[in-house]
Protein backbone atom coordinates (compact mmCIF):
# COMPACT_ATOMS: atom_id res chain seq x y z
CA UNK A 1 0.00 0.00 0.00
CA UNK A 2 1.23 3.19 -1.01
CA UNK A 3 -0.14 6.59 -0.03
CA UNK A 4 -0.23 9.47 -3.10
CA UNK A 5 -1.42 12.64 -1.57
CA UNK A 6 -0.25 12.19 2.07
CA UNK A 7 -1.34 11.14 5.53
CA UNK A 8 -3.57 14.21 5.07
CA UNK A 9 -5.89 12.27 2.77
CA UNK A 10 -6.60 10.31 5.76
CA UNK A 11 -7.24 13.58 8.57
CA UNK A 12 -11.11 14.58 6.64
CA UNK A 13 -13.78 13.58 8.37
CA UNK A 14 -16.84 12.60 5.80
CA UNK A 15 -19.74 15.60 6.73
CA UNK A 16 -22.21 12.63 6.69
CA UNK A 17 -21.00 11.53 9.73
CA UNK A 18 -19.36 8.23 7.88
CA UNK A 19 -15.74 7.21 6.54
CA UNK A 20 -16.21 6.41 2.99
CA UNK A 21 -13.67 4.73 1.05
CA UNK A 22 -13.75 4.90 -2.62
CA UNK A 23 -12.57 1.57 -4.18
CA UNK A 24 -11.86 1.38 -7.69
CA UNK A 25 -9.49 -0.82 -10.49
CA UNK A 26 -9.21 -2.32 -13.41
CA UNK A 27 -10.58 -5.53 -15.11
CA UNK A 28 -8.64 -8.26 -13.56
CA UNK A 29 -6.81 -6.22 -11.03
CA UNK A 30 -9.46 -7.53 -8.24
CA UNK A 31 -11.35 -4.69 -7.30
CA UNK A 32 -14.09 -6.77 -5.98
CA UNK A 33 -11.71 -9.73 -4.04
CA UNK A 34 -10.88 -5.93 -2.18
CA UNK A 35 -14.27 -5.95 -1.26
CA UNK A 36 -14.99 -9.54 -0.34
CA UNK A 37 -11.63 -8.48 2.02
CA UNK A 38 -13.45 -5.33 3.69
CA UNK A 39 -17.29 -7.33 4.14
CA UNK A 40 -14.66 -10.16 6.00
CA UNK A 41 -13.88 -7.03 8.33
CA UNK A 42 -16.88 -6.25 8.87
CA UNK A 43 -17.06 -2.86 6.67
CA UNK A 44 -20.61 -2.23 4.58
CA UNK A 45 -19.33 -2.16 0.73
CA UNK A 46 -21.70 -0.51 -1.96
CA UNK A 47 -21.43 -2.86 -5.36
CA UNK A 48 -22.31 -0.10 -7.75
CA UNK A 49 -22.32 -2.72 -11.05
CA UNK A 50 -24.77 -5.01 -8.65
CA UNK A 51 -26.64 -2.19 -7.79
CA UNK A 52 -26.95 -0.12 -11.10
CA UNK A 53 -28.46 -3.84 -12.61
CA UNK A 54 -31.45 -3.67 -10.04
CA UNK A 55 -32.37 0.08 -10.12
CA UNK A 56 -33.22 -0.42 -13.96
CA UNK A 57 -36.07 -2.44 -12.06
CA UNK A 58 -36.53 -0.60 -8.72
CA UNK A 59 -35.89 2.72 -9.76
CA UNK A 60 -39.37 4.47 -11.06
CA UNK A 61 -37.25 7.73 -12.34
CA UNK A 62 -34.84 5.81 -13.83
CA UNK A 63 -37.41 3.32 -15.47
CA UNK A 64 -39.93 6.21 -16.94
CA UNK A 65 -36.31 7.65 -18.12
CA UNK A 66 -35.67 4.82 -19.91
CA UNK A 67 -38.45 4.27 -21.65
CA UNK A 68 -38.71 7.94 -22.93
CA UNK A 69 -35.06 7.22 -24.19
CA UNK A 70 -35.32 3.57 -25.75
CA UNK A 71 -39.41 3.02 -25.72
CA UNK A 72 -41.33 0.90 -23.63
CA UNK A 73 -40.08 -2.02 -25.50
CA UNK A 74 -36.86 -2.51 -23.15
CA UNK A 75 -38.95 -3.33 -20.60
CA UNK A 76 -41.28 -6.79 -20.70
CA UNK A 77 -44.81 -7.07 -19.36
CA UNK A 78 -43.56 -8.73 -16.37
CA UNK A 79 -41.95 -4.74 -15.67
CA UNK A 80 -38.09 -6.48 -16.40
CA UNK A 81 -35.33 -4.49 -18.19
CA UNK A 82 -34.81 -6.32 -21.58
CA UNK A 83 -31.26 -6.50 -21.34
CA UNK A 84 -29.74 -7.98 -24.15
CA UNK A 85 -32.31 -5.92 -26.44
CA UNK A 86 -30.51 -2.63 -24.53
CA UNK A 87 -27.36 -4.06 -25.05
CA UNK A 88 -27.83 -4.51 -29.30
CA UNK A 89 -29.25 -0.77 -28.99
CA UNK A 90 -26.04 0.52 -27.09
CA UNK A 91 -24.14 -1.79 -29.21
CA UNK A 92 -24.42 0.00 -32.46
CA UNK A 93 -25.15 3.41 -30.97
CA UNK A 94 -22.08 5.07 -28.89
CA UNK A 95 -23.85 7.99 -28.20
CA UNK A 96 -27.14 5.95 -26.97
CA UNK A 97 -24.31 4.25 -24.42
CA UNK A 98 -23.60 7.90 -23.55
CA UNK A 99 -27.28 8.90 -22.91
CA UNK A 100 -28.13 5.20 -20.85
CA UNK A 101 -24.94 6.56 -18.42
CA UNK A 102 -26.37 9.24 -18.06
CA UNK A 103 -29.42 8.13 -16.59
CA UNK A 104 -27.73 5.39 -14.58
CA UNK A 105 -25.46 7.31 -13.03
CA UNK A 106 -27.78 10.11 -11.43
CA UNK A 107 -29.66 6.41 -10.18
CA UNK A 108 -26.91 5.10 -8.63
CA UNK A 109 -25.89 7.84 -6.62
CA UNK A 110 -29.72 8.61 -5.71
CA UNK A 111 -28.74 4.98 -3.96
CA UNK A 112 -26.05 4.88 -2.64
CA UNK A 113 -26.70 8.08 -0.80
CA UNK A 114 -30.17 6.56 0.85
CA UNK A 115 -28.21 3.07 1.62
CA UNK A 116 -25.18 5.15 3.46
CA UNK A 117 -27.48 7.69 5.15
CA UNK A 118 -29.37 3.78 6.95
CA UNK A 119 -25.84 3.13 7.94
CA UNK A 120 -24.94 6.48 9.57
CA UNK A 121 -28.59 6.09 11.47
CA UNK A 122 -27.66 2.57 12.70
CA UNK A 123 -24.43 3.89 14.18
CA UNK A 124 -21.86 2.66 11.68
CA UNK A 125 -19.09 4.79 11.19
CA UNK A 126 -17.08 3.20 7.91
CA UNK A 127 -18.51 1.78 4.85
CA UNK A 128 -16.59 1.38 1.26
CA UNK A 129 -17.83 1.91 -2.37
CA UNK A 130 -16.85 0.07 -5.42
CA UNK A 131 -16.89 0.66 -8.68
CA UNK A 132 -15.01 0.42 -11.54
CA UNK A 133 -16.14 3.81 -12.58
CA UNK A 134 -15.84 5.95 -9.05
CA UNK A 135 -13.59 8.59 -11.34
CA UNK A 136 -15.40 8.66 -14.25
CA UNK A 137 -18.62 9.25 -13.01
CA UNK A 138 -18.59 12.03 -9.71
CA UNK A 139 -18.42 8.87 -7.24
CA UNK A 140 -14.97 10.17 -6.02
CA UNK A 141 -16.96 13.47 -4.85
CA UNK A 142 -18.96 11.05 -2.15
CA UNK A 143 -15.67 9.26 -0.62
CA UNK A 144 -13.30 10.37 1.68
CA UNK A 145 -10.47 7.97 -0.07
CA UNK A 146 -9.85 6.71 -2.96
CA UNK A 147 -8.10 3.86 -3.04
CA UNK A 148 -6.83 1.95 -6.37
CA UNK A 149 -5.89 -1.48 -7.20
CA UNK A 150 -3.83 -2.37 -9.39
CA UNK A 151 -1.66 -4.92 -10.87
CA UNK A 152 0.56 -6.06 -14.23
CA UNK A 153 -1.11 -6.24 -17.47
CA UNK A 154 -0.38 -9.67 -18.04
CA UNK A 155 -1.62 -10.15 -14.91
CA UNK A 156 -5.15 -8.93 -15.34
CA UNK A 157 -5.46 -10.14 -18.94
CA UNK A 158 -5.19 -13.89 -17.52
CA UNK A 159 -7.31 -13.20 -14.50
CA UNK A 160 -10.21 -11.93 -16.81
CA UNK A 161 -9.45 -14.82 -19.48
CA UNK A 162 -9.55 -17.18 -16.91
CA UNK A 163 -12.66 -15.62 -14.99
CA UNK A 164 -15.01 -15.06 -17.77
CA UNK A 165 -13.80 -17.36 -20.38
CA UNK A 166 -13.16 -14.44 -22.96
CA UNK A 167 -10.15 -14.17 -25.22
CA UNK A 168 -7.39 -12.12 -24.66
CA UNK A 169 -8.59 -9.89 -27.64
CA UNK A 170 -11.78 -9.25 -25.90
CA UNK A 171 -10.37 -8.47 -22.96
CA UNK A 172 -7.57 -6.21 -24.40
CA UNK A 173 -10.70 -4.29 -25.81
CA UNK A 174 -12.30 -3.29 -22.51
CA UNK A 175 -9.58 -2.51 -21.18
CA UNK A 176 -8.47 0.24 -23.83
CA UNK A 177 -12.44 1.32 -22.92
CA UNK A 178 -11.37 2.22 -19.09
CA UNK A 179 -9.27 4.66 -17.87
CA UNK A 180 -5.71 4.03 -18.26
CA UNK A 181 -3.85 2.87 -14.92
CA UNK A 182 -1.17 5.10 -15.12
CA UNK A 183 -4.13 7.77 -14.35
CA UNK A 184 -5.76 5.73 -12.08
CA UNK A 185 -2.70 5.75 -10.00
CA UNK A 186 -2.25 9.27 -10.06
CA UNK A 187 -5.48 10.41 -8.97
CA UNK A 188 -6.19 7.78 -5.88
CA UNK A 189 -4.97 8.74 -2.83
CA UNK A 190 -3.76 5.22 -1.89
CA UNK A 191 -2.42 2.11 -3.39
CA UNK A 192 -3.24 -2.00 -3.20
CA UNK A 193 -0.99 -3.73 -5.67
CA UNK A 194 -2.53 -7.19 -6.08
CA UNK A 195 0.28 -9.52 -7.30
CA UNK A 196 2.39 -12.75 -5.77
CA UNK A 197 4.84 -9.87 -4.55
CA UNK A 198 2.57 -8.00 -2.36
CA UNK A 199 0.24 -9.92 -0.29
CA UNK A 200 -3.54 -7.76 -0.01
CA UNK A 201 -4.04 -8.54 3.71
CA UNK A 202 -1.11 -6.93 5.31
CA UNK A 203 -1.80 -4.01 3.11
CA UNK A 204 -5.69 -3.58 3.91
CA UNK A 205 -5.01 -3.82 7.79
CA UNK A 206 -2.21 -1.14 7.88
CA UNK A 207 -4.77 0.52 5.37
CA UNK A 208 -7.63 0.32 7.92
CA UNK A 209 -5.42 0.98 11.10
CA UNK A 210 -4.43 4.59 9.77
CA UNK A 211 -8.04 6.13 9.15
CA UNK A 212 -9.45 8.41 11.58
CA UNK A 213 -11.72 6.28 13.50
Amino acid sequence: MSSRRGSSSLSAFFSEGIYTIGLTGGIGAGKSYVARMLQERHIPVYATDQRAKALYDEDEELRESMIRLCGKEIYSTEGHLDRAYLASLIFADRALLEEVNKLVHPAVRRDFCRWRSELVESGLRLCALESALLLGAGLDEYVDLVVAVVAEESVRLTRAMLRDGASEESVRARIQHQMAEEELIDRADYILYNDDAHPLAPQIDRLLAALPL
